[in-house]
């Protein structure tokens, strides 16, 4: 299982795809870091029933689940339309931020049989995960909300955790510093030619 600050950088970095480059939007990063982690809220029904994981990697970890959050989107976009607002490429946005949670799952090592996801139900039931996993993983423990918790949260986990720590980061830095880059482009251009 892939944890939240990987999930994160992918939310981050579909916030920055749309952003406008004078002004930040905390409004719109607080939407894509949301929808980037939002299918992991599947954790929560199997939270209270006791039984973390029952329903992890279920129907929100597939494309019927990208779809249906699009199709929300533009439903709701076309119903709340402002001026400037385009609710199909709103819904195109959000179903791909959704999306990104699956391409980051499909890229986490997986070894609790069967490995992977049914990200194509109700399409196929195979079960999908890259044949090169770069991301590691955290073995959750489904046995109880205590295990569960414990096997998130502990000394075994530290590299993982800190291992998605720098990938979100160096997302974060990587992003800005091609933002400066592009900004003095035009004054990089200019040197040594004529005038």
């Amino acid at each position: 299982m892939a944890l939240c600050f990987a999930h994160t950088a992918a939310g981050y970095l579909a916030y920055e795809a749309i952003r406008p480059t004078e002004a930040h939007r905390p409004g719109l990063l607080a939407a894509a870091v949301g929808l980037a982690n939002a299918p992991d809220l599947d954790f929560v029904p199997g939270l209270i029933v006791g039984h973390p994981g029952a329903y992890h990697r279920g129907v929100t970890h597939t494309v019927v689940a990208v779809v249906a959050v699009a199709a929300i989107v533009a439903l709701a976009g076309a119903r709340l339309a402002r001026p400037g607002w385009r609710p199909l490429r709103a819904a195109a946005w959000a179903g791909a931020v959704w999306a990104s949670h699956l391409v980051v799952d499909y890229f986490t090592t997986d070894v609790v049989p069967p490995s992977g996801a049914r990200f194509l139900w109700p399409f196929s039931d195979g079960y999908w995960i890259a044949p090169v996993t770069p991301l590691a993983e955290v073995v959750i423990d489904r046995s109880g909300r205590r295990a569960f918790f414990g096997s998130i949260f502990n000394a075994g986990t530290v590299r993982v955790w800190l291992g998605e720590l720098v990938l979100l980061l160096g997302a974060v830095v990587a992003v800005h510093a091609l933002r400066r880059l592009r900004q003095i482009g035009p004054v990089w251009r200019g040197i040594g030619e004529e005038t």
